[in-house]
C-alpha cells in the first residue's frame, strides 16, 4: 500500500525531475486563469510592464482573424483557441500551450468563451537572444525529437512550466520588482520549454547558421518588406544561401513551406493594413 501511494505522490519525466499530482498542476492553471483576470479586468488586452508579457480576455467566440505570430509562447489558461497555419490546425487550452518560434502569418479565432467563463490567455514573447545565450551557458538536455518540426507547435502545460508563468504575472503585483526579476523568470520559462519536445525546434532556429535560423532571417525581411518587389538571389544573400540552396528544399521543409505560402495567402487576401494583420486590434493575441 505504502508503495501505491508512493507512486501516486510523483511520476518521474526522463530528465529525472518529478512532477507534482495532476490535481496541483489543475490548481495551478486555476490560479493563473484568476490571476490573469485580475490583472486585466474588465479590458480585452492589457500590455504589462513587464516586457514581451501580455495578458487577454474574451467574452465571446470571435470569427476568423488574419494576423502574424511573432516568436512567442501562448497559454490559454480558461477558455480555447484555434490557430491555423496553411492545413495545419492548432487548438489551445488549458493543457496545452502554444509555441511559435517565426514570424508566421496565421488565422486565429476564440473558439470557446463567454460572460460566465471568459477566455482568458497569456502571451511572452520570446527574445532569441536570451535563448541563445541559454543554450551557450548552459548544458541544457533536450528532447530527442527530429529537426524537421513545424515552426509552430504545442507543449504541455506542466507543473514547472505553469509555476513560472504564475510567478511571473505576479510581478505585477509589485512593480519595483519587475527590473530585477522579470528577466529571471522569463530565463526559467525558455529553460522549460527547451526542456520540452517542441524545444528541438526554437533551438534550431536561434542557433546562428542553422538552416532554420537562415529560414527565419528570410522571413524577417519579407514581414519587413513586403511591398518591396522581391529578387530571390537578394533573398538568398540576406539568408546566407546560394541561389541553388534556395531551390533545394528537403520534403519537411516543403510541406512547412507550403504551410507559410497557404497561411500568408489567406492574410493577404485581407490586404496588410486589414484589422488584426500585424498582431493587434480585434485580432487578440
Amino acid at each position: 500500500m505504502g508503495v501505491e501511494v508512493s507512486a501516486a505522490v510523483t511520476v518521474k519525466h526522463r530528465s529525472g525531475e518529478a512532477s507534482l499530482l495532476p490535481d496541483q498542476a489543475h490548481e495551478l492553471r486555476a490560479e493563473l486563469a484568476r490571476k490573469i483576470a485580475l490583472s486585466v479586468g474588465s479590458e480585452e488586452i492589457r500590455a504589462t510592464d513587464i516586457p514581451g508579457l501580455t495578458l487577454g480576455r474574451r467574452t465571446a467566440t470571435t470569427a476568423p482573424c488574419s494576423m502574424t505570430y511573432e516568436p512567442s509562447v501562448i497559454f490559454i489558461a480558461q477558455g480555447r483557441k484555434r490557430v491555423e497555419l496553411g492545413r495545419n490546425i492548432f487548438i489551445c487550452d488549458e493543457s496545452r500551450f502554444l509555441l511559435t518560434s517565426l514570424d508566421l502569418p496565421v488565422v486565429s479565432r476564440v473558439i470557446e468563451a463567454s460572460e460566465a467563463v471568459p477566455c482568458l490567455a497569456l502571451s511572452l514573447k520570446l527574445e532569441m537572444r536570451v535563448v541563445r545565450e541559454l543554450l551557450s551557458r548552459e548544458k541544457i538536455e533536450l528532447a530527442e525529437t527530429g529537426s524537421n518540426s513545424p515552426g509552430i507547435a504545442l507543449g504541455e502545460t506542466t507543473v514547472e512550466f505553469l509555476n513560472g508563468c504564475c510567478r511571473l504575472v505576479d510581478l505585477l503585483r509589485t512593480p519595483q520588482d519587475i527590473p530585477f526579476l522579470s528577466g529571471l523568470i522569463q530565463r526559467e520559462i525558455i529553460y522549460r520549454i527547451l526542456r520540452g519536445a517542441e524545444g528541438t525546434r526554437l533551438r534550431a532556429i536561434a542557433t546562428l547558421g542553422d538552416q532554420s535560423h537562415r529560414t527565419a532571417k528570410a522571413i524577417a525581411w519579407i514581414r519587413a518588406n513586403y511591398t518591396k518587389p522581391l529578387r530571390v538571389e537578394h533573398l538568398a544573400e540576406i539568408a546566407s544561401m546560394g541561389c541553388p540552396r534556395c531551390t533545394i528544399i528537403s520534403a519537411a521543409d516543403r510541406d512547412e513551406s507550403s504551410s507559410v505560402s497557404e497561411a500568408t495567402s489567406v492574410a493577404g487576401s485581407a490586404g496588410p493594413h486589414a484589422s488584426g494583420w500585424s498582431g493587434r486590434g480585434e485580432c487578440w493575441l
